[in-house]
């Protein structure tokens, strides 16, 4: 009897485990000099617990808690961010990163009934309260990209992308802790007002990979850091496609459909979308990547658009010899697979 062809799901996640999940554990980035980042670890342990790997979630979990934990060293349950050539390399925690530590471990505490899990997802989810959010604008709670982005003058330093309303959902849900509430508001007025305008400059509905809001509630550019809607940004639709599938958010709805008619309509002109688009609307490069057809694909998945040739541009791009172990791309592939498949039900 033939076995029956293998689901398009499952034939990536046996690659992403081979080209990106070492045999201890850590999540190699190969484009990046084989380093590891924690926002890696975290997103293979959602990926892990939402296909059910007990297995895999276990073994990246310990290997990020003997590596990467900032416990013994800080006294915190916040993950260092890089870790090169054996050994942590800068002990800053990123915000996004522990966001999705803390979301991968309580998945598993559902899918597995783990007490630890869930004792340890608290445990994260209440240090990035206490020490990776701060009080702005309108006495807003804000979401800060890590220990840091508090500037002089009351102004946060923000990353959009950090926000991720459906986690933070589930945050409450499990601590009762209505602060989260407060930073999911905070986040739909950043990415409803951070689309419109930075500084003089007028937007076309995207969001910006970095900005800053003053005392004031002004949305300002960073220096040296980018306003593109670029390799950061390009994940805000995974973030709130999330909170559309899960908890059917207006808000989401309005920020999504939006980014979704600039897309077509980049499409339409230029025949594909690109990796990195300006604010203003205007292709950075005139390259496509992996990441940009993923998240276009779920972004039309999620709105039930006709996401014909979207699709075919993705799916052909994820055959790609040339991107199997571009592990930024591959990472956001998993959004729209698992939502073709399916699994991407809310515990």
């Amino acid at each position: 009897m033939k076995r029956p062809p293998e689901k398009p799901l499952e034939t990536w996640w046996k690659s992403y485990k081979n080209n990106f999940i070492l045999p201890d554990g850590r999540v190699q980035r190969p484009e990046h000099e084989y380093d590891t980042v924690s926002e890696g670890q975290a997103y293979a342990m959602i990926f892990a617990a939402f296909m059910k790997d007990k297995e895999t979630f276990d073994l990246v979990f310990r290997w990020t808690e003997e590596h990467l934990s900032r416990g013994s060293k800080h006294g915190d349950h916040l993950l260092a961010w890089h870790w090169k050539n054996g050994e942590v390399n800068d002990w800053m925690a990123a915000s996004d990163a522990d966001g999705d530590y803390a979301f991968a471990l309580l998945l598993a505490s559902y899918q597995w009934k783990g007490h630890t899990y869930r004792e340890k997802a608290v445990q994260v989810i209440n240090d990035t309260m206490r020490l990776e959010t701060a009080r702005g604008f309108d006495n807003r709670l804000f979401f800060l990209p890590g220990l840091w982005g508090r500037e002089r003058d009351g102004c946060l330093i923000q990353n959009p992308s950090y926000y991720s309303p459906a986690a933070f959902r589930l945050f409450y849900e499990t601590t009762q802790d209505n602060q989260w509430l407060r930073v999911i508001e905070t986040g739909y007025w950043l990415f409803s007002q951070a689309g419109i305008r930075l500084d003089t400059v007028t937007g076309c509905g995207l969001l910006p990979d970095w900005c800053i809001v003053d005392a004031q509630g002004n949305i300002l550019k960073v220096e040296d850091r980018s306003i593109d809607y670029g390799w950061e940004a390009v994940r805000i639709p995974m973030r709130i496609g999330l909170d559309i599938l899960w908890y059917k958010t207006e808000e989401a709805n309005k920020i999504l459909r939006k980014i979704h008619q600039f897309l077509q309509t980049a499409i339409s002109h230029t025949g594909g979308i690109k990796a990195v688009y300006q604010y203003t609307g205007e292709p950075a490069v005139e390259y496509g990547s992996l990441a940009a057809d993923a998240m276009a694909y779920f972004i039309a998945q999620v709105l039930n658009s006709k996401p014909d040739s979207i699709k075919t541009s993705f799916k052909n791009r994820l055959g790609e010899k040339s991107l199997i172990q571009n592990y930024y791309g591959q990472s956001m592939a998993f959004y729209p697979l698992a939502l073709e498949r399916g699994i991407l039900t809310k515990p």
